[in-house]
Order: structure tokens, then C-alpha cells, then sequence
């Protein structure tokens, strides 16, 4: 199975109704559709906002990879702006394209950013996060793979392959970090929450 995340989570927003969070992002032009769970609507088109705990969770294909520039765009300092007290995380992968990434923004400041697909390395900013020292103290393949993969890649590509292995892995454990389980692990809340279409 191809895995799927898009996703934006606000910490700290106990206090806000979704209902704001449209116009709060700049997007107040849509209005509320059909509810599905978190999980469904990381493979369906549009914007989906819900909550969870004190936590926003806001599903969007398009509007996660505004996080993954170089420098804040325009949308990313609107949500920074709209949240200034809350940790944001990103949390983007795509199995189909081994696209991965992840932001983590706390009290308006980039921590680390961190994206790339199909072994190329978009964006590398700030210092590794725990879940991916985790990672790299890991096991990443059984012998005869990493065997292969030594007689089949460059010394230089086989670091690309085990870098973007650490990263995968490291978005679905920081998924664990927001919702207690990881959104692949089995009993995980993501086909529990409920998301709210908006268009």
C-alpha cells in the first residue's frame, strides 16, 4: 500500500472552533462540505479541517508544500502570524514517489525543515530532530539488501537511498509525536478523527 500524508498540525488551539480557521489562514472564500475521517481525506482533493485534542489538523495536497521553501512564503507566515504561541508541524509522504517532508515551526521560528523525493534533496534546514536520531540508530535494511544496494549503487548514491530512508521513516515517527501513534501503526486515531471538507 502507498502510503499518504498531507497534513498540518496546530498545537496549543483548544480555544479555536474550526469554523475560524478558514478566514484565520486567508482562505475564507469556502465553505463547509462533508465530513470524513483524517485518514480518507489524506487521498482526496481539497482543504479538510478538523481537531484533535487541543490540536488543528488542517489536510491539504496543495497548501502543505508551502512549508518546504527555502525561505517562509506568504502562507506560511499567515499561519505563523494567525498561531503565534503553537508548535506547527507539516508532515508530507507520498510512497508513489517516495516524496517526503517535514516542518516543525515552534513559537514562529523554523526548527527544522526537511524535503525531498526520488533520491533528491529539496530542502535541508536546521539541526536533526529526535525522531530522526531515532531513526539512524536503527536498522535500516537486512544484510543481503544493504549487500545489494553496495553492488548497485556509488558510495555517494547509497548515502542519498539511506538519507532518504531516514527521512520516510522519521515523518511517519513524528506523526506518532502530534497523535500519540503513528498514522500507519494499528489503532491509531486517524480513522477516528474527523475532518471537515471545505470548498
Amino acid at each position: 500500500m502507498s502510503w499518504k500524508l498531507y497534513l498540518i498540525v496546530i498545537t496549543n488551539a483548544a480555544k479555536i472552533s474550526t469554523a475560524e480557521v478558514p478566514e484565520k489562514i486567508g482562505v475564507d472564500n469556502l465553505s463547509p462540505k462533508q465530513e470524513i475521517s483524517l485518514h480518507q481525506a489524506q487521498s482526496a482533493k481539497g482543504l479538510f479541517i478538523g481537531k484533535h485534542k487541543d490540536k488543528l489538523v488542517i489536510v491539504s495536497q496543495d497548501l502543505v508544500f508551502d512549508f518546504y521553501e527555502k525561505s517562509p512564503s506568504d502562507f506560511e507566515k499567515k499561519v505563523l502570524a494567525a498561531f503565534p504561541n503553537s508548535e506547527i508541524a507539516v508532515l508530507t509522504l507520498n510512497g508513489t514517489t517516495d516524496l517526503y517532508g517535514y516542518s516543525i515551526i515552534k513559537d514562529g521560528k523554523r526548527q527544522r525543515v526537511k524535503s525531498g523525493a526520488d533520491l533528491e534533496l529539496y530542502v535541508d534546514y536546521g539541526e536533526k530532530l529526535q525522531e530522526e536520531i531515532d531513526v539512524l540508530k536503527e536498522k535500516l535494511f537486512d544484510d543481503d539488501e544493504l549487500q545489494e544496494m553496495k553492488e548497485e549503487y556509488s558510495k555517494q548514491e547509497l548515502k542519498k537511498v539511506i538519507d532518504q530512508e531516514v527521512s520516510i521513516r522519521a515523518a511517519f515517527r513524528l506523526s506518532k509525536r502530534y497523535f500519540g501513534k503513528a498514522f500507519d501503526e494499528a489503532g491509531s486515531d486517524f480513522e477516528k478523527i474527523k475532518v471537515t471538507q471545505y470548498e
